[in-house]
């Protein structure tokens, strides 16, 4: 064994400068794993071992927590539902338990991708907006046909004409053709030569007012020597307006759209064929102004006889016809109606009453 030199440490010295040294090199090694650098003398950090790489963020919440929570970012996202767990240690204390706060009203939940609402459109995008479902409608009807122009002609409605009125023996029958009267105490008037307007009043009601009151008569016959205005009422209809005046007295007048009549009816005149047609409206409630026949796609108007027929001179042949009418206030009503001589037809539909 070599002999100890006065240089060397004891035993228990070096004892100590190993747990020293094992003690510094203990220190500098936590050092390096804590703060990555070698630790100078004087305790500062020398260099980094490695860049550090920043980790993707994965989360969706914005930078910025929206208003109404007060600065703090909760673990749960608004739009959770209940189950939502407390914050982590170090949230805001201002929430208590750390859950978050309810957000404002209108706020949109940033902290998550499920639910999240379209990002809104950019400038001159159009936004579609469901409209309300509107009730269902009933079908329109169909466009009715429109009225014809009005006819030209001394008796107009809502004019109101002033003259004399007489009396005399009337039965219905007369210059209009028609058939006489069931009920002899229906009220009828023959018309002034100028009114009459080549049967064009025939058919036609008008109310009649006089001293004694007001009635309702039909145009069933012409006054040739009768003054423009003037009224030849059969009896019973003068007993009614005269107010017991005899013969003669002043009346005024004018055109009326009575109730209580039944559907427009055709008489077809004796004698008409294929060769020659009369046809004579009846059983209106407004003045006639005009009658056609569809005749190859065209309307073709007849002409009116003083004696109340409208004429086809040379025919139409064997029909059936199509007839349209018109009356003063424009309205029309269309009929089929058969070539049967001396019928009277009964057709469907008025005109309305005015």
């Amino acid at each position: 064994m070599l002999p100890s030199s006065p240089c060397s440490p004891s035993r228990a010295a070096a004892a100590l400068l190993r747990r020293a040294v094992i003690g510094t090199a203990t220190t500098a090694g936590v050092a390096i794993m804590i703060t990555g650098c070698w630790p100078l003398g004087d305790g500062a950090s020398s260099r980094p071992l490695a860049a550090a790489t920043a980790a993707p963020v994965t989360g969706t919440a914005a930078a910025v927590p929206p208003s109404g929570f007060g600065g703090h970012i909760p673990t749960t996202t608004p739009g959770d539902t209940a189950g939502a767990t407390a914050a982590a240690p170090g949230s805001d204390p201002a929430l208590g338990s750390g859950q978050p706060a309810a957000p404002p009203a209108g706020s949109t939940a940033t902290g998550s991708t499920a639910g999240r609402p379209p990002s809104s459109p950019g400038a001159g995008t159009a936004i579609s907006t469901p409209a309300a479902a509107a009730p269902a409608q009933p079908p329109a009807p169909p466009p009715a046909q429109p009225l014809a122009a009005p006819a030209s002609g001394r008796i107009q409605p809502g004019t109101v004409y002033r003259g004399r009125a007489t009396h005399y023996g009337a039965d219905g029958g007369g210059n209009c053709m028609f058939d006489r009267l069931n009920d002899p105490a229906m009220p009828v008037v023959a018309m002034n030569e100028a009114d009459y307007e080549t049967a064009r009043a025939c058919g036609a009601y008008i109310q009649v007012t006089g001293p004694g009151g007001s009635v309702v008569v039909k145009v069933t016959d012409r006054c040739p020597e009768c003054a423009p205005g003037q009224l030849d009422l059969s009896e019973q209809a003068f007993a009614r307006i005269a107010g017991g005046v005899p013969g003669l007295v002043d009346v005024t007048w004018r055109l009326a759209s009575p109730s209580g009549l039944g559907a427009v009816q055709y008489k077809v005149k004796e004698g008409s064929s294929a060769y020659w047609l009369a046809l004579q409206v009846r059983q209106h409630r407004n003045l006639v102004t005009s009658l056609e026949v569809r005749v190859n796609g065209v309307w073709t108007p007849l002409r009116r006889e003083m004696w109340n027929y409208f004429i086809a001179p040379n025919g139409l042949g064997p029909g059936p016809f199509t007839v349209r009418i018109t009356d003063v206030f424009g309205e029309r009503l269309v009929h089929t109606v058969s070539l049967s001589p001396g019928t009277t037809q009964q057709a469907t539909g008025q005109f309305a009453q005015r």
